[in-house]
């Protein structure tokens, strides 16, 4: 076999394999259950089709408009007095990273927001910006997502920069590693070919490894199961202990909770224990503390208890107060008490409804098929509500009456929560009791009857809360207040200083810090002029300097989180106490990995905040029936265009509905895999993006035709079928290049200026137009060269063509 040959019959075979795999990939996946997950992708649908909910944030731009004329004007200052060269210039860095900020200010929050959306496991989610004039705005499309308060809950928070501490969290699989790596470690160290100085400071920077050199505990704050260091000297050797550290987190619902995290201690005495007084920072101790020493006071704690059961004097100030603050109140002129709310849950709001919706003519998401008008909608719900008065079935009515999805489901719209229907919908409904049924109600999206299948659930607000009540004015009681915040209140207890090396049995996470975005000032880029590799150098201002500080003191050898919109960017390891309010992160190993890392910090502190500015919610029944009306019309057209293409080419009519049978099963598959295979974008289906395939696959059809009409023309003049399949497809390419080239460059103008809807159509048009040439120039011309092979090329009327003279007899390849 020549080498021609062999190519010949390559790319078919890799053609057959390909379009089998893609086969298979776009067979439902009801129907291939059987088969492995990469091998069943889904469809990832647009809002219009998947139902889902859009935000429209306003991105406030006066907050860093104002830092900046202060920044100018504190320049100014400077130089008109003689001010100091240094502080000028770091003035003017300040000033020009705030510049930079401004500058990249709507692209940063995208990003933001682009991964809180993420969070939401939402991976079709669009985020567009758009201007109102000298407005912005971020339009933010979330598919799938119908809670609109979770939404705005998660994806509208202020984006903030946040230091943390390491935390911990529930193992899963991962403690037998870490018992047989502490068991190693000790073992060496007990049989003196180890050292546990070094190896803690060889195993400090793995995640879930903390090592300490030197550390004083009260033996109150010992861990669970290390009450034994308590009578150990500096004389005992190391022991291994399994311990359990409490630490205060928060739960789903916000409400503090104390969480054990189980370890492994390897530790030695360094110094017998003695007394010294220990600073009561955990204001419930120092609220016992202080009932025991001072005369006519007490203390009381409740856990997870309802705002009305706790005493009158206090219940406002437990509903207004910041979790974690303390608050002083009054009781009457000679008492005073003293609250420190460690947790809330707030109550909520739900109730099961169903309606009978009247839509008219330009109403919201009013069916194509209403004509009637505003006058006539209004007119027509009044006479249903009579008819409802007068004992008439509102399920019956709702099921013929009613218009919009839930008709279909007797006018049911489930569950209710507040923030999720429009406003006059919800004061209405939440207003009914069980069983009752609304005056006709007015929105945007026609008019209303409005049923409460299940009454109004309230549940009430909870507190986990310590009160002290002392025999004092508040004058008095804040003084003991403001002694507690800077931990005045001690209390004698033995100590002893150990060196320990600590390996958690569960992974670590992290812990919320008083740092965050307020007390930062700026990030950007240097070279380390010893290393010469590219650093990012942060600063704080003087209070957060402070902080900064005291994080570092607290955390040496650990690492620092820093979240940015509740996301981790860095996680850098602290070497030592760091003061001043400067700082350097290393470990960036370009820089555009350092620049990265320095815009992501400068996002967090960006004084722009967001603001909803509108919003809105497509139901998920309204999607799936736009995309089974949208599917219905695409197989209608097929159907049409398969009878037209077999009237007037007959047997190529046939090539041409299998290239184009091949064209769709490659198409739904394109949609349903990554974008070129190997990003992690996927094309996102919407109403417009299903016309740009339609239309697409109009144009392989188009590229058929052309080629067809060429190859009748070639056996018109009596040809044979190979030479008019040769000569016909050549002819036919430069249209077809033109055509659909031309065609790609308005779709890549399309997809430039327009907005995500355009984005959407360009998108999936373009990718039809690839596939189409494939398929109407690679497969049909290959499908018609074995026709041509066959003993049909010698029956030109089943071409649909009528020649003068015999066609010569060609003898079919072997």
């Amino acid at each position: 076999m020549s080498s021609s040959e062999q190519r010949s019959s390559f790319w078919p075979i890799v053609t057959a394999v390909v379009v089998a795999l893609c086969v298979i990939i776009a067979i439902p996946d009801q129907y291939k259950t059987f088969l492995p997950s990469f091998l069943k992708p889904g469809l990832h649908l647009g809002l219009d089709l998947a139902g889902g909910t859009q935000l429209d944030f306003r991105i406030s731009e006066d907050e860093i408009i104002s830092r900046r004329a202060e920044i100018a004007a504190e320049i100014d200052t400077l130089k008109k007095n003689g001010g100091e060269n240094q502080a000028i210039v770091s003035k003017q860095v300040e000033l020009q990273a705030l510049d930079e900020q401004h500058a990249n200010l709507v692209e940063a929050i995208r990003g933001v927001l682009e991964r809180r959306v993420n969070s939401l496991g939402v991976s079709e989610a669009t985020i567009t910006p758009s201007y109102f004039g000298p407005e912005k705005h971020l339009l933010v499309e979330c598919p799938g997502v119908i809670d609109v308060n979770r939404c705005i809950a998660t994806v509208g928070k202020t984006i903030q920069l946040e230091f943390k501490e390491e935390y911990t969290e529930t193992p899963v699989g991962y403690e037998a590693g870490i018992r047989a790596q502490a068991d190693k470690v000790f073992k060496a160290i007990a049989t003196g070919t180890g050292n546990l100085q070094v190896y803690g400071q060889d195993l400090s920077n793995q995640l879930g490894v903390s090592y300490f050199d030197s550390r004083e505990l009260f033996v109150s704050q010992l861990p669970k199961g290390m009450e034994v260091l308590a009578n150990r000297t500096p004389e005992d050797p190391v022991i291994k202990n399994e311990a359990s550290i409490q630490t205060v987190g928060q739960d789903e619902q916000g409400q503090q909770q104390v969480q054990e995290i189980k370890g492994i201690y390897i530790t030695k005495v360094l110094t017998p224990k003695k007394s010294v007084p220990r600073p009561l920072s955990d204001p419930h101790e120092a609220f016992q503390e202080i009932a025991k020493t001072t005369p006519n006071s007490s203390t009381e704690s409740k856990s997870a208890v309802l705002i009305d059961s706790a005493p009158k004097e206090i219940q406002t100030t437990l509903r207004t107060m910041a979790i974690g603050s303390q608050e002083t109140v009054s009781i009457n002129g000679e008492q005073s008490a003293i609250v420190y709310l460690a947790g809330r849950i707030d109550g909520s709001q739900e109730m099961t409804a169903s309606h009978i919706l009247i839509q008219y003519k330009g109403a919201e998401r009013a069916e194509a098929s209403v004509v009637r008008s505003q006058a006539q909608a209004k007119s027509y719900a009044d006479e249903l509500k009579k008819r409802l008065d007068g004992g008439a079935n509102f399920s019956d009515i709702a099921r013929t009456d009613s218009d919009g999805p839930s008709k279909a489901s007797a006018g049911s719209i489930g569950v209710i929560r507040p923030g999720v229907m429009p406003a006059a919908f919800e004061t209405a409904a939440f207003a009914l009791k069980q069983g009752q049924i609304s005056s006709v109600v007015e929105t945007p999206f026609g008019y209303h009857i409005i049923r409460a299948d299940k009454a109004v659930v309230t549940t009430s607000a909870k507190v986990t809360y310590d009160l002290l009540r002392l025999k004092m004015d508040t004058t008095a009681a804040k003084a003991v207040a403001d002694t507690i915040e800077k931990g005045e209140i001690t209390r004698n207890e033995d100590q002893v200083t150990i060196r320990g090396l600590f390996f958690s049995l569960e992974p670590t996470g992290w812990k919320d810090t008083e740092l965050n975005g307020q007390r930062f000032r700026t990030a950007s880029v240097t070279v380390d002029p010893v290393s010469n590799v590219p650093v990012v150098q942060i600063q704080f201002d003087e209070k957060g300097g402070k902080l900064f500080q005291e994080l570092t003191k607290r955390n040496i050898g650990k690492s620092i989180a820093i979240f940015v919109g509740g996301e981790l960017v860095s996680a850098p390891t602290v070497q030592n106490e760091i003061a001043g309010g400067n700082a350097v992160i290393t470990g960036s190993r370009s820089f555009e990995e350092a620049r990265t890392l320095a815009q992501d910090l400068n996002t967090g502190a960006i004084p722009a905040p967001i603001y909803l500015s509108g919003q809105s919610t497509v139901e998920a029944t309204l999607g799936a029936t736009a995309l089974n009306q949208s599917i219905f019309a695409a197989m209608i057209g097929f159907a049409v265009l398969c009878v037209i293409l077999i009237i007037i080419y007959r047997a190529l009519g046939v090539v041409a509905i299998l290239a184009l049978m091949t064209y769709v099963v490659l198409l739904i598959a394109s949609t349903k895999l990554p974008i070129l295979l190997i990003s992690n974008q996927y094309v996102v289906l919407t109403l417009a993006g299903i016309a740009g395939i339609i239309l697409s696959m109009g144009m392989a059809v188009d590229a058929n035709v052309l080629a067809f009409e060429r190859i009748k023309e070639e056996l018109a003049k009596g040809k044979t079928l190979k030479t008019a399949v040769e000569t016909g497809f050549k002819k036919a390419w430069p249209s077809v290049r033109d055509g659909n080239f031309s065609t790609l460059i308005t779709c890549a103008i399309l997809f430039s200026i327009g907005t995500s809807i355009i984005r959407g159509f360009a998108v999936t048009l373009s990718i039809g137009i690839f596939i189409s040439l494939f398929t109407g120039i690679i497969v049909s011309r290959w499908f018609c060269r074995l026709i041509a092979s066959s003993p049909l090329a010698n029956r030109p009327e089943l071409f649909g063509v009528k020649v003068d003279k015999p066609v010569e007899p060609q003898t079919p390849s072997v």
